[in-house]
């Protein structure tokens, strides 16, 4: 089930919402972490795909980057201004359904209330997290720490990764011996045949 909503703007900073993907995904499971560009199913019909993930999410990570407030359409109005604007309705429908909103600033000042729309004023309340170009690795950590003790779906503790053994393919083990020194050599490679043997 979804718990953390990633919500961005293409025209921003994509290539900071998809680290976070990545790093949220390996932390709490791919599951765990809405981004549209790879929870949604292709043929599926993305809109309510993606606002039935806002309803069903615990916390709204709303990414902001340089552009993010300042970001026009080709008419020069800015996108955070049209109430069509998905990341305005994706922002208002997780305040509506009191989901946990919180501001991740990646590299940029919070906004501040006066440069907002009216309706996502509240958003310049809520106490947000910066990411920074030099201290990426401890304030990600401290994301994470903080999206654990926040959300108890989350707290399951990660798995220890082990070191993978030689892979073999199965119908081949058996021609396979352990040498003096450790590795793995084929003791009959003229005489095997792989595949279904005919009588």
């Amino acid at each position: 089930m979804t718990q953390v909503f990633l919500n961005y703007r293409t025209v921003d900073e994509p290539l900071g919402a998809g680290m976070l993907d990545q790093i949220l995904s390996q932390k709490f499971g791919s599951s765990a972490v809405f981004f549209a560009s790879k929870s949604i199913e292709l043929g599926a019909r993305w809109e309510p795909e993606m606002f039935n993930a806002v309803r069903e999410s615990v916390a709204v990570l709303v990414i902001m980057g340089r552009f993010w407030l300042t970001a026009t359409d080709e008419n020069g109005v800015r996108l955070i201004d049209k109430e069509d604007d998905f990341v305005r309705r994706e922002i208002l429908l997780g305040i509506e359904e009191q989901k946990k909103i919180i501001p991740v600033l990646l590299g940029t000042p919070r906004p501040k209330r006066a440069d907002l729309p009216e309706a996502l004023r509240p958003l310049a309340l809520r106490q947000s997290i910066s990411i920074a170009y030099r201290s990426t690795g401890p304030d990600i950590d401290r994301l994470v720490a903080k999206l654990r003790e926040q959300i108890p779906e989350l707290r399951k503790p990660e798995r220890k990764k082990s070191k993978p053994e030689p892979h073999l393919p199965a119908a081949n083990i058996g021609n396979y011996a352990r040498t003096n020194n450790g590795s793995m050599t084929n003791i009959n490679a003229h005489t095997f045949n792989a595949g279904p043997q005919s009588d």
